[in-house]
């Protein structure tokens, strides 16, 4: 046997592998500038990809809504472009190349995006998708990988651009500017009635709906309504979040900048209502198939884009220039003379120093960081049953559509109105018994107590809690377990025993539910109470992890055994009632059509 068919033994594994890793860190400092670049942003633009591959997904599906977080999906885009812009220094920086403060800064962020959507998915239930906070994360994680890949220097250098990444967290424009910019749909109303009686391209519908107008053609009328969305609303904030970007590389007095940011809201406003009157014309000349089916989808994206056009052109004329950031020399700063070369004594060419000299480790760091953040974030898919992709609630309140799961029966029983000083003057609970009246999945001959309270305040439901209500009735808790539900929610189930009630088992959860326009949210409470025979339950099953919190029940003790089981058998029961609380919503109409006609919203 010669020695070329003889394996290497591990030593000689060893230096192979030391070879190729100091062959490939040689290739890595004799690479040019172009090619390091090419490679980090490469791998930046991957740990991204992969950290968040739903999120971003989420972020190109509102592109498709006809809701005023649209354009919110191009804030990733606008980022890039702001990184781009920004990818040659404006003036002197600092030559930082300690790697040690690459990596203080670096890992810690890292750390806290990967922490975040790890353990708050199960703490805060549904409540997560809601607010969005894997968005939130998203800027801190690229804040660190950049750190680690280009260095502490670049991060600086890129501060504006990651920052920007925050505008696509959509929590603060439902809580905050939707709200204030939900009046222009008031003034689009108001402004688009005028118009109707001037261009006799429609009419106001004159009933409660103001938000209806009807548009005859050739003697056939049909209605078309204009909400919230086709209002102007989603052009303002996109023009908004354009605006902001082109604001941070344009220079000119900040008071200039603020008129132009205003002046291009109030443009795409106007050529909103120019849009809605050509829908109308179109449907009076073409009838209602052409308006919608044809011009509709695209009309308020050309309108959208010619009024960006126009602010981008009046920049100039405004006083102001778009900054793209190109580095100036000394000479041009300072408005000198050009220093003559010496010809006979040339200055030596002097090596371009590395910012980021070694980033193979911090390669590794990131890639590994990303794809344990890119599971997780992956799983956030379950949240689609309680909520959308912008973190609306897509529920209705139980307290308007009582539901059960098949084979059983809901009957209302009472209203408590002494509860609306702990929960609010707008709170509701109400109690519903349950009865299985049929065959079905799940089976039991007691009834099951849903008390159902309805809030705007959701701090309410941490002051006022399920565990200090049973306490403060004198009851015992035996055990309490955290459970996880369909749709991503977070449950709680509990066991109470009392000498003069009997024992009761419970499991409650809380979901964002929606209330018309609003979104209140909803606790749910599910309780039975334990016979001294134990209740007789049938297909108690449940896949669902149960994990202890506090105290424990012992399957070996009778009266622990009837617990568990009921305990089981309410996790199972909430599931399915969930998933029929979601049948019943997904059956009910959008609020943007009209009941009762083919009419699309505008």
């Amino acid at each position: 046997m010669t020695d070329a068919m003889i394996a290497p033994g591990p030593a000689n594994r060893r230096d192979l592998i030391r070879s190729r890793v100091t062959d490939l860190r040689q290739k890595w400092t004799d690479a040019t500038p172009k090619t390091r670049s090419r490679v980090q942003i490469g791998a930046l633009l991957i740990s991204v990809l992969v950290a968040y591959n739903y999120s971003l997904r989420t972020l190109l599906e509102t592109a498709d809504e006809q809701t005023p977080l649209a354009y919110v999906s191009l804030v990733p885009v606008i980022a890039l472009a702001l990184a781009a812009i920004r990818a040659r220094p404006v003036k002197r920086e600092p030559a930082i190349h300690d790697r040690q403060v690459d990596y203080i800064i670096g890992v810690p962020l890292i750390v806290i995006a990967v922490t975040v959507n790890e353990l708050l998915p199960s703490r805060m239930s549904a409540l997560f998708w809601v607010y969005r906070i894997d968005l939130l994360t998203m800027p801190i994680f690229v804040a660190g990988a950049v750190a680690l890949i280009f260095g502490t220097r670049i991060l600086w250098r890129q501060k504006l651009a990651i920052a920007f990444l925050f505008l696509a967290w959509p929590w603060p424009y439902q809580r905050f500017l939707l709200g204030l910019l939900n009046a222009f749909t008031d003034l689009t109303l108001f402004a688009m009635r005028k118009i109707a009686v001037v261009t006799h391209l429609a009419k106001p519908a004159g009933t409660l709906d103001n938000t209806l107008f009807v548009v005859a053609h050739h003697g056939t009328t049909f209605p078309l309504s204009v909400v919230s969305a086709c209002s102007g609303v989603n052009g303002i904030v996109g023009f908004l979040l354009i605006g902001s970007a082109f604001a941070a590389v344009v220079k000119g007095p900040f008071g200039r900048k603020l008129a132009w940011l205003a002046g291009g809201m109030a443009l795409l406003w106007v050529l909103n209502l120019g849009r809605i009157t050509f829908i109308f014309f179109a449907g009076k000349e073409w009838g209602e198939g052409v308006a919608i089916n044809v011009f509709h989808p695209f009309v308020g994206l050309v309108t959208f884009s010619l009024g960006v056009v126009v602010m981008i052109l009046l920049i100039k004329p405004l006083g102001m220039r778009i900054d793209l950031g190109v580095a100036r020399t000394e000479a041009s700063v300072n408005n000198g003379p050009k220093p003559v070369p010496d010809l006979d004594n040339p200055r030596p060419r002097s090596r371009i120093a590395l910012a980021v000299p070694k980033v193979y480790l911090a390669l590794v760091v990131a890639l590994v960081a990303a794809v344990v953040l890119g599971i997780s974030n992956l799983g956030l898919r379950t949240y689609n049953l309680v909520a959308d992709v912008s973190g609306n609630a897509k529920l209705l309140a139980y307290i308007g559509h009582p539901v059960v799961p098949t084979g059983w029966d809901v009957r209302y029983e009472t209203t408590y109105e002494w509860a609306k000083p702990l929960f609010g003057d707008t709170s509701t609970w109400n109690r519903y018994i349950m009865r299985a009246d049929a065959p079905g999945p799940l089976h039991t001959n007691i009834p099951v107590v849903a008390d159902v309270i309805n809030t705007p305040d959701l701090s309410s439901f941490s002051a006022y809690g399920v565990e200090n209500c049973y306490a403060f009735h004198g009851y015992a808790l035996a055990d309490v377990a955290r459970v996880s539900l369909v749709g991503g929610i977070t449950g709680q189930a509990m066991s109470y025993t009392s000498q003069a009630y009997g024992s009761w088992s419970i499991v409650y959860w809380i979901v964002p539910v929606k209330m018309g326009t609003s979104t209140n949210y909803e606790r749910t409470v599910l309780y039975v109470q334990n016979s001294n025979g134990g209740a007789q339950l049938t297909n108690a099953k449940t896949g669902r992890a149960i994990q202890n919190v506090a105290g424990s029940l012992d399957p070996q003790d009778l009266a622990d055994r009837t617990l568990i089981n009921n305990r089981t058998f309410l996790v199972a029961y909430a599931e399915k009632l969930i998933e029929a609380q979601s049948a019943e919503s997904s059956r009910q109409p959008s609020p943007s059509v009209v009941a009762g006609s083919s009419s699309e919203s505008t």
